[in-house]
């Protein structure tokens, strides 16, 4: 009894198929051929990119080898093939464009579209698709193509578009009830014996779906600092299994992912699965947990409480990474060549790659570990930040001065330099691993992954910058400059996520900023008659009087931008604050928008939409949005800033 308003009260089985009986195998006329004229590509160019697509596709493994061609036949609707080939090829294109692929001339006779080109069609035909099925549940193959639509536009960056396109394949997948593929799992062994493997196999397509989803939400949500979208406690979908159990139609037991951290390398454990997306899915939940903990909205002070849980979660880190199976740990120094051992199915075409998809899961599950570790210690990092011992009064020097040690007792100078031990040691650990990868390794692993390395990179700029004199700035210096490079070659291969760069110099400049100390009186005089500008509070008192009653009537001025690049550290950027007519530079730039100790933001600025230069996911070139339609990505960061900002107490 309940008021359901769908003509069947009963949620379908995740299993029934996607049309009804009376229509299947009816002819349709959707085949390879159909598909590439209205795609506009010959079937040569079709071959070739549905064999890079499973060639180089690591990050989320959404079909079975040969199982693309043959939904065609179940289709109704032409758009449907388009719109899951097309997406497909948004990805695999990229590959085919980039260099290193093909075979020499019959890959220049080859005319291949970009993969922008492929998207926008997958994007188009994707909505009109779904329009066209109305209040009916689209079919599962609508729900894969939405996928790889979002996760093409996820890599660009995770701004308002992406951010809504992932919410529709959520919305999907609550639909197709992927969150209950396995509500009636009994999870013991006797299964196997009486297991339906056709079915079984039927199933599991549907959890990768499910997961993927899973993943990119947790992304999504973790860069933006807010709530995931998928109800952790509604989650009754077994974790995917080894990609060799599912294409050899060998069944493989799987459990749930527990809501208790402790539990879940404990299930997986027992299960006997040792599939890599699975033991990825629970290192990424646990950093989730972390970054919950760390960058909570209710404050940023931190309790005992605060502590015992961050104590907790270092303890089931080290639990799961512990209970890995020896063939997914990354052994310090290890080569990942990402190398090409195709397997390939009965029509001679490349089906998989088990050597690139296993240095792609080691790969993912190492940056993965180490950002959560990096999470773990980064609070501790920033309650020790020397601009809040000169606001506290307890210090007035840097942690690298030796010569003066009256503010700190043996114990803090010993406790410090094991934070910093634990801290830096998680940046280093992803330098050796992309030093140890081949060189084109970003081209094989989840571009996602790159914003892992942005963290690398900050926490080798705030070394360098105020870590203890036992840490070689020469050796951070050098270690940032690998860092660099290869999110450098990340961003140009895989497009978008520019802004990495320009919020990576501003972190530096920043931290120099910020260790120079407050200004005195004269010296901040002289530096508003030259810049014309007013103090942080004085400005902040205008445009708080300037602002209207109504939030729909405001308006923004914006300058003409300057963008800032890695080498360029010094560049100030200006922003014309509403009604005052005043000019905020770089310099005191973060000193508007600086958080509070005791919750995200100065409660003086609460309700003042400034951007924030420290997010990395804005665009380089800093104006006022307007209030009203401003994207949240302008003013919510992944959480670096705290390094710079947590701690900051503004002179009046």
């Amino acid at each position: 009894m309940y008021p359901s308003h769908e003509s069947q009260t009963r949620p379908q089985s995740p299993s029934t198929a996607d049309t009804p009986h009376s229509q299947r195998g009816a002819g349709n006329g959707i085949t390879v051929r159909s598909v590439c004229a209205a795609l506009k590509i010959s079937t040569a160019t079709y071959e070739m990119l549905m064999d890079a697509y499973f060639s180089n596709m690591t990050s989320f493994s959404l079909f079975r080898p040969g199982s693309v061609e043959p939904k065609f036949a179940a289709m109704q609707q032409h758009s449907d093939a388009e719109a899951l080939v097309a997406a497909m090829f948004s990805f695999s294109a990229r590959h085919w464009h980039g260099t290193g692929n093909g075979d020499g001339d019959h890959h220049q006779e080859i005319d291949c579209p970009s993969p922008a080109y492929f998207a926008s069609i997958a994007s188009s035909q994707l909505d009109g698709s779904v329009d066209r099925y109305g209040d009916m549940r689209p079919p599962f193959w609508l729900l894969q193509a939405g996928v790889l639509v979002t996760f093409y536009q996820l890599t660009l960056s995770v701004r308002s578009r992406s951010w809504k396109k992932l919410g529709d394949c959520i919305r999907y997948s609550y639909d197709l009830n992927l969150h209950m593929v396995d509500a009636n799992h009994q999870g013991t062994r006797k299964e196997k014996g009486s297991m339906n493997t056709a079915h079984w196999v039927l199933l599991e397509e549907r959890r990768r779906a499910w997961w993927a989803v899973w993943e990119m939400d947790v992304f999504a949500s973790t860069i933006r600092r807010l709530p995931t979208a998928i109800d952790a406690s509604l989650n009754l979908t077994l974790l995917p299994v080894p990609d060799s159990c599912w294409f050899s139609n060998v069944y493989q037991e799987s459990c749930f992912l527990s809501e208790d951290c402790s539990l879940r390398w404990k299930h997986l454990a027992r299960s006997g699965n040792k599939s890599a997306k699975a033991w990825f899915i629970v290192v990424n939940s646990l950093m989730r947990n972390t970054q919950r903990i760390v960058y909570h909205p209710a404050g940023s002070v931190e309790t005992k409480q605060h502590h015992d849980q961050l104590e907790i979660m270092a303890n089931c880190l080290y639990c799961t990474v512990t209970s890995l199976p020896a063939s997914l740990r990354y052994q310090g120094g290890e080569t990942l060549d990402f190398g090409l051992q195709g397997v390939s199915s009965s029509d001679g075409r490349q089906t998989n790659n088990p050597r690139r998809q296993e240095h792609a899961d080691k790969y993912a599950l190492h940056l993965m570990t180490q950002l959560c570790r990096f999470m773990i210690y980064h609070h501790k990092i920033c309650a020790r930040a020397p601009w809040l011992a000169r606001r506290k009064g307890t210090a007035t020097h840097s942690p690298s001065d030796e010569d003066d040690d009256s503010a700190t007792t043996t114990t803090q100078r010993q406790e410090n330099q094991s934070e910093w031990t634990n801290y830096m040691n998680a940046s280093n650990e992803i330098v050796t691993i992309v030093r140890s990868s081949a060189r084109d390794h970003y081209r094989y692993v989840n571009p996602f992954l790159a914003n892992t390395l942005w963290f690398a990179a900050a926490a080798q700029c705030a070394c360098r910058v105020f870590g203890p004199a036992s840490f070689s700035r020469q050796r951070t210096s050098s270690n940032l400059d690998v860092l660099k490079l290869a999110m450098d070659r990340f961003i140009s291969f895989w497009g978008g996520m520019e802004n990495l760069r320009g919020k990576l110099a501003r972190v530096e400049a920043g931290l120099q900023d910020l260790m120079a100390g407050p200004p005195d009186a004269s010296t901040t005089d002289r530096g508003r008659e030259r810049r014309g500008s007013a103090s942080v509070h004085q400005i902040g008192s205008r445009a708080l009087q300037a602002l209207p009653s109504s939030r729909s009537t405001m308006t923004a001025q914006t300058p003409h931008p300057r963008s800032v690049s890695l080498e360029d550290t010094t560049t100030t950027t200006t922003t014309t604050i509403l009604g005052t007519g005043s000019v905020l530079n770089s310099d005191s730039m973060h000193g508007m928008v600086a958080s509070n100790v005791n919750g995200w933001t100065d409660p003086k600025w609460s309700s003042f939409n400034m951007p924030h230069m420290y997010d990395f996911n804005q665009q380089q070139h800093v104006g006022v949005p307007s209030f009203s339609t401003a994207d949240a990505m302008d003013f919510l960061p992944f959480g670096l800033d705290e390094l710079l900002m947590t701690t900051i107490d503004l002179p009046m």
